[in-house]
C-alpha cells in the first residue's frame, strides 16, 4: 500500500526539533533522536543509545533527570521482528526536573512491542513500528506521560506501517499533543488525554489511518477548553468516535471535533459555520467528479460543554455519522458524498444538540439517504439539503425561538418537521434543475407539526422513525506489554 501520509519523512530522522505536528493532511510529526554526548560525557544530562539486530531482542532503558535522550533501534535479521522495547524516564517530577527528555524507538519486522513512560514536561517519546514495510504485522505500542504530579507540554507519536498493529497514548495533565499514524488493515487507535486533577485546558490529537477495517477513539476531557480533535480514514469500513468533556460540570469553550472518511484533501481546519451559512439558503451543494471514498464507515463525535464545533466529513455511501452535543453555542456538521458520486446511496446521519443558541446542519447527495436531527431548548436552527432521490428528513424541535430550514432536490423525497414552542420552518422541494440535471422532480411528501407549549396532537406527535445504527462495536483495549526480565540475576 502506498504511502502517502508521511511526505516530511526525511524530517522525521533529525534534530531535537521538539513537538511538530500538523496533519489532516498537511503531515510533519514525529521528530526526537537526539542522544549525543559521550567521550568524557558529564554536565548535566543523561543520554543513550541502543542498536540491536536481530529477532526476539530486549532492551530495558530507565532514567531519572533533565534533558534525558534515548534512542531505541531494533532493526530484523529474519523479518521476524518479535522486538520488545521499554523506556522509562522520570526525574523529582517537579518545575525543576523530568523536564525535556526525549525517547526514540524503532523498530522493524513483525510482533514488536514498545513501551514509553514519561513523568514531567515538555517531554517528546516517538515510536515508529514496520519503518516503511507495508508487510509488518501485529505490532503493539503505548506511550504513557504524565503520571506524575507535574505534566504540561508533552508531545507523543506513533508511527506504524502494516495490518493488525495496536498504539495507544495516554497523557495527562494539559496542553499535550498526540500524533498516531497507521498505514494497513485492522489497526487501532487510541489516544486519551485527560488534564485532571489539575483541570487545565489545552489538548491536540491527531490521528490518520490508510486501509480497512481501522478504528480510531480519542477521548479528551479536563475543563474542556482548547481541545483539538482530528481524523483522517481513507479506506472502508473504518469506525472513529471523539468524546470532549468537560469535567468542571460548567462546560468546557471553544473544543474542536473533525472527521474525515474517505478524502484526504480535506484539511484540518473546520469549515461547519461557513457551511451552515451556506445552507441558511438551501441547497448550495453542488457535485464533483467521481472519487470512490469510503463505504461503510461509521463516525460518533460527543461534546459536552459551551462554544464547541463538531464536523464530519464521509465520501462514499453506506457510511453513518452520529453527533451528540450538550450546552451551548454548539455546532454540529455532517456532509455525506457531497462531492462523490451522486449515485452514491444509503448514508445516514444522526444530530442530537441540548442547550441554547445551537447550530445543525446536515448535507447529502445521492439516493436513500436519512438526516435525523433533534434539538431541546432555545433560539437553536436545524438545516438540511438532499439532493437525488428517496432521501428522508426527520427534524425535531422543542424550545422557544427555534428555526428549521430544509430543501430537497429530485424527485421521491420525504420530509418530516415536528417543532414544539415557538415556531418558525422553512421547507423548499421541487428545486430546480435535479441531480443530475435533467432527472425529473417530483413525487416528494412534506410533513409539518408545530405545536404550542401545551401541545399534543396525539402526544406531540413524531413518527417516520428510523433511530437505531450507532453500535460502534470497538475494542480499544491494548494487551499489555511485558518485558521479561532483561538480566535475571544480575
Amino acid at each position: 500500500m502506498k504511502k502517502l501520509m508521511l511526505s516530511a519523512a526525511a524530517l522525521m530522522i533529525g534534530a531535537i526539533g521538539f513537538a511538530q505536528v500538523t496533519d489532516t493532511d498537511g503531515d510533519l510529526s514525529p521528530s526526537p533522536n537526539v542522544v549525543a554526548p559521550l567521550p568524557n560525557a558529564a554536565a548535566g544530562a543523561n543520554t543513550g543509545e541502543s542498536v540491536q539486530n536481530g529477532n526476539d531482542n530486549r532492551v530495558w532503558v530507565r532514567q531519572a533527570g533533565t534533558s534525558q535522550s534515548v534512542y531505541t533501534n531494533q532493526s530484523d535479521g529474519s523479518g521476524i521482528g518479535g522486538n520488545l522495547a521499554k523506556v522509562m524516564q522520570t526525574g523529582a517530577v517537579s518545575a525543576a526536573s523530568g523536564v525535556a527528555n526525549a525517547a526514540d524507538t524503532r523498530q522493524q519486522g513483525t510482533e514488536n512491542q514498545s513501551n514509553t513512560i514519561q513523568e514531567g514536561d515538555a517531554n517528546e517519546a516517538v515510536t515508529r513500528q514496520g519503518m516503511n514495510d507495508d508487510g509488518s504485522t501485529g505490532n503493539k505500542a503505548r506511550i504513557r506521560q504524565g503520571t506524575g504530579q507535574q505534566a504540561q507540554d508533552n508531545f507523543a507519536a506513533i508511527d506504524q506501517d502494516g495490518d493488525g498493529n495496536l498504539a495507544s497514548t495516554r497523557q495527562t495533565y494539559d496542553n499535550s499533543d498526540a500524533w498516531t499514524q497507521q498505514v494497513g488493515d485492522e489497526n487501532k487507535s487510541m489516544i486519551v488525554q485527560n488534564a485532571s486533577p489539575n483541570q487545565s485546558d489545552g489538548h491536540y490529537a491527531s490521528v490518520e489511518q490508510q486501509g480497512d477495517l481501522n478504528e480510531s477513539f480519542v477521548d479528551q476531557r479536563g475543563n474542556g477548553a482548547r481541545n483539538s480533535a482530528y481524523l483522517l480514514q481513507v479506506g472502508d469500513e473504518n469506525q472513529s468516535k471523539q468524546y470532549q468533556i468537560a469535567t468542571d460540570g460548567k462546560g468546557g469553550t471553544g473544543n474542536d471535533a473533525l472527521v474525515v472518511q474517505g478524502d484526504g484533501t480535506v484539511g484540518t481546519n473546520l469549515i461547519g459555520s461557513i457551511w451552515i451559512g451556506q445552507l441558511l439558503p438551501i441547497d448550495n451543494i453542488a457535485n464533483g467528479s467521481f472519487n470512490p471514498g469510503s463505504d461503510r464507515a461509521a463516525a460518533f463525535q460527543r461534546q459536552e460543554g459551551a462554544g464547541n464545533d463538531a464536523e464530519a466529513h464521509q465520501f462514499g455511501e453506506d457510511n453513518y455519522s452520529e453527533q451528540r452535543q450538550t450546552g451551548d453555542n454548539n455546532d454540529a456538521f455532517v456532509v455525506q458524498n457531497a462531492y462523490g458520486n451522486p449515485n452514491g446511496n444509503s448514508n445516514y446521519a444522526k444530530q442530537l444538540q441540548v442547550g441554547n443558541d445551537n447550530q445543525a446542519g446536515i448535507g447529502q447527495n445521492g439516493t436513500g439517504h436519512k438526516a435525523y436531527q433533534r434539538q431541546y431548548d432555545n433560539n437553536n436552527i436545524a438545516m438540511s439539503t438532499q439532493r437525488g432521490q428517496d432521501n428522508l428528513v426527520n427534524t425535531y424541535q422543542d424550545g422557544d425561538f427555534n428555526h428549521a430550514t430544509t430543501g430537497q432536490r429530485g424527485q421521491d423525497n420525504q420530509i418530516l418537521l415536528v417543532q414544539r414552542g415557538g415556531h418558525s420552518y422553512s421547507v423548499t422541494q421541487n428545486l430546480p434543475n435535479g441531480t443530475p440535471v435533467g432527472m425529473p422532480n417530483g413525487g416528494n411528501v412534506a410533513d409539518i407539526l408545530q405545536l404550542g407549549p401545551n401541545g399534543d396532537f396525539a402526544n406531540d406527535g413524531i413518527d417516520c422513525t428510523f433511530d437505531p445504527e450507532m453500535d460502534l462495536d470497538m475494542d480499544y483495549s491494548i494487551p499489555d506489554i511485558s518485558i521479561d526480565d532483561v538480566c535475571p540475576g544480575c
